[in-house]
């Protein structure tokens, strides 16, 4: 089975976790569809919010992965006690739309008093 994941944090290229996406094929750069709050109370790891027209659209990049990559994304980002996941739309640099996983936190958190980000940049 393979599915197209959506990240915007420490999976992106160049970032701490993108070893784990070793296997997985880049298709792009994107954003989602819709707007999300997306904060980094950590500096390092931000927290994509499932709150649909709120913030930004959040910019990302696209892959493609198998169940393995899968499963070992699920318990980097302790699905489903920390994160959860759900299938959302995002937009390619030429306007195709695709469906693909995302991470948003799992717990509520006042996440308002945060300054919201369309692009995670961890010296930010």
């Amino acid at each position: 089975m393979r599915s197209k994941l959506f990240v915007y944090g420490t999976l992106k290229k160049g970032l701490c976790n993108h070893h784990y996406l070793k296997n997985a094929r880049f298709l792009g750069r994107v954003r989602t569809c819709e707007a999300y709050p997306m904060i980094a109370p950590k500096k390092w790891y931000p927290y994509l919010i499932d709150r649909p027209g709120e913030g930004f659209r959040v910019r990302g990049e696209l892959y493609e992965i198998d169940a393995a990559t899968l499963k070992r994304i699920d318990r980097l980002e302790e699905y489903p006690r920390y994160y959860t996941r759900k299938k959302i739309c995002v937009e390619d640099e030429k306007g195709r739309r695709h469906e693909a996983l995302a991470y948003f936190l799992a717990r509520p958190i006042p996440y308002r008093k945060f300054r919201f980000l369309e692009e995670f940049r961890p010296q930010e």
